[in-house]
């Protein structure tokens, strides 16, 4: 069975009301428990939202661990 890939101008978050993919960041804050809280706004219609990011741990092959 094949997978299609996922279409790249899929990804990312969208605007609940006008469904653009375009935001400003206008606030970043980093919490206690280790996520990223960043509020953004929509270029186009200017609806606010929030998202929180969680930091992942990258592994440098490099290094040899």
């Amino acid at each position: 069975m094949k997978q299609e890939k996922p279409d790249p101008q899929e990804r990312g978050i969208q605007c609940p009301q006008c469904s653009c993919r375009h935001f400003y960041t206008t606030h970043t804050e980093p919490l206690k428990d280790g996520r990223i809280r960043r509020r953004k706004q929509c270029r186009h219609c200017r609806r606010r939202i929030v998202t929180y990011e969680m930091v992942g741990l990258v592994l440098d092959s490099t290094k040899g661990f």
